[in-house]
């Protein structure tokens, strides 16, 4: 059976947009450049469009100099109109995914209320803005969240038109979601097409609607998605001609298809405690949503063929996650929309039926979840044997208090078994423990070289040069605004195996000569007995052998790092 879209006044349409945009625009703003940038990611992506800009280069992202082409380009883009608009500010930096992550939530509600409920739409926005790894994504400058959303937003809208009972709505729908597709692989690659052939491919599949395909406008969409992305992939492959190699058979492929060396190898189910920690609180439901809506679509799936649609999209995107030993946190983003659909579902059948099992679980769950949560805020600070942040302790009581308040809650709620005041109660712990959250974000950053960047930058000369010594700070060549030398052993035979700062510069060197500035020590010794003054930052352990070996000016610690000079500076 089709989606039927009941008739939706302008005013009820105006109230939910303003309600959804303000609030959570509100909640997603507040702190947005409340503490540095994070490494690496922050402080690489950022710079990569700090260079664009500089350069005046916006078709080969550079990273300290060198051609970083292990991504797309829209995302570079972005943070380069975001720099260009309001300044190289770390709000700035974090514009675009806060702005993304409240698209998200846009879209989510206007597929919700089309395809079920008003009500639906209203629960599951809120749920999918309200836990801690979509936030958390949201105040993080790197690709994961951007992607997620273009995604989200090519499968929801596909969805829409999938659904539509009209000729008008089906064209509208089908076309934005070629364009969010086309997006998609400009910001990540392959995976921006891959997923939503294999969903949607899929959900026909099963429900023999081979109809659908010739309603699909496929040319027309052909024609979207290959205007936006063809043009960048030409010119960066005319560019750089080794670019397509190591873009899709490097970075896309072998990734997913071999055992080779790239980042976080872990196991299979890595992310299943992913999903049930990063969805949180909502993640109480999870188990009994997922089991009704299963149940539904296996009595009858042409009944229940969004919801089908949903449940494809989750365990496909899982899967195909689980699959490949390179695991990275934010990879599992793109299921939060489905699954924020899936459980707003699930309440709104319970909305008016509060003697549900389900619920009643789902509260016993909470409870207990805030016993953990209290327990574990009152013990880690005593536990010797842990390193906790200097200063973290005020933010851990602030939520035990938080989930003494929605435990005491959850207890009385517990009693009068309102699905309504019961998701009032989690909307709320859930968005004071995630502004608890982002306001220790300043407290749990202890890799920033922050400090030291702007120490150095307030003394430093055009003509001086600033060295890190076999470490490579992320943020230091954004707060400094300028490119940095680095020592390493750039001939080093294991380089290839191991997945780091290291080989992410290694693999851009071939793109230009980077002789100048990717030296090796000998070469640094010649530098640094010089006449010229050099600044070089190292870890505080290394400096102590480094100081053995030269005359050298400690002008300054932060954390682990230690900034010197080979002249005296004051």
């Amino acid at each position: 059976m089709l989606a039927t879209y009941k008739p939706l006044t302008i005013r009820n349409w105006v109230t939910d947009l303003l309600f959804i945009t303000i609030a959570l625009g509100l909640f997603y703003l507040v702190w947005l450049g409340n503490h540095a940038l994070f490494t690496p990611d922050e402080g690489r992506y950022s710079e990569v469009a700090r260079e664009m800009i500089i350069t005046g280069d916006y078709i080969t992202p550079r990273l300290n100099g060198i051609a970083f082409l292990d991504k797309p380009i829209l995302y570079y883009w972005l943070q380069a109109s975001a720099i260009k608009v309001f300044g190289l500010k770390e709000w700035a930096l974090r514009f675009w995914p806060a702005f993304m992550a409240l698209f998200g939530c846009v879209i989510t509600y206007l597929a919700g209320r089309l395809l079920f409920s008003r009500r639906v739409g209203i629960i599951s926005a809120i749920i999918l803005a309200t836990n801690p790894l979509y936030y958390g994504a949201a105040h993080y400058a790197n690709l994961d969240l951007e992607v997620a959303v273009l995604i989200s937003n090519t499968l929801l809208f596909a969805l829409l038109a999938l659904q539509a009972t009209s000729n008008r709505q089906r064209t509208i729908f089908i076309l934005l979601a070629y364009l969010f597709c086309g997006l998609a692989v400009l910001t990540k690659g392959l995976i921006g097409l891959a997923f939503p052939i294999m969903i949607i491919g899929s959900w026909i599949v099963i429900l023999h609607r081979w109809s659908l395909l010739s309603k699909m406008r496929l040319l027309s969409g052909a024609c979207i998605f290959m205007i936006l992305t063809v043009p960048w992939y030409f010119l960066v492959q005319q560019a750089n001609p080794q670019f397509f190699h190591f873009f899709f058979v490097t970075q896309q492929f072998e990734r997913f298809l071999t055992k080779a060396d790239f980042n976080n190898p872990t196991v299979a189910w890595f992310y299943v405690p992913i999903i049930l920690a990063g969805f949180l609180p909502w993640s109480v439901f999870l188990l009994q949503a997922l089991t009704q809506q299963i149940k539904l679509v296996w009595q009858n799936r042409k009944q229940h063929q969004a919801t089908l649609f949903l449940l494809l999209w989750v365990a496909i995107i899982f899967i195909f996650f689980s699959f490949p030993k390179s695991k990275t946190v934010g990879y599992i983003l793109p299921l939060f929309p489905p699954l924020a659909l899936i459980v707003g579902n699930y309440l709104n059948a319970f909305w008016d039926k509060p003697k549900s099992k389900g619920i009643l679980f789902a509260t016993l769950s909470f409870i207990i979840l805030c016993l953990a949560v209290i327990i574990a805020c009152l013990l880690v600070p005593h536990i010797k044997t842990l390193e906790i942040a200097h200063g973290i302790v005020p933010y851990l009581n602030d939520t035990a208090v938080i989930f003494l308040l929605g435990g005491v809650i959850a207890c009385y709620l517990l009693y009068k078994n309102n699905v309504a005041k019961l998701f009032s109660c989690l909307t709320f712990i859930a968005g004071a423990f995630l502004l608890t959250l982002l306001a220790s974000a300043t407290i749990l950053n202890q890799k920033t070289v922050k400090p030291l960047a702007l120490q150095l930058k307030s003394v430093i000369a055009p003509q001086d040069e600033v060295v890190t010594f076999y470490r490579y700070y992320q943020d230091l060549p954004i707060y400094l605004e300028r490119r940095i030398t680095i020592v390493a052993d750039w001939h080093a035979p294991d380089i290839l195996h191991n997945d780091n700062w290291v080989r992410e510069l290694w693999f851009g060197m071939p793109f230009q000569d980077t002789t100048a500035w990717l030296i090796g020590e000998p070469v640094f010794w010649q530098r640094w007995n010089s006449d010229k003054r050099i600044f070089v930052l190292m870890n505080a352990h290394d400096y102590e052998n480094f100081s053995k070996k030269t005359k050298a000016y400690k002008l300054g610690e932060y954390n682990d790092v230690t900034l010197a000079s080979n002249k005296i500076t004051t």
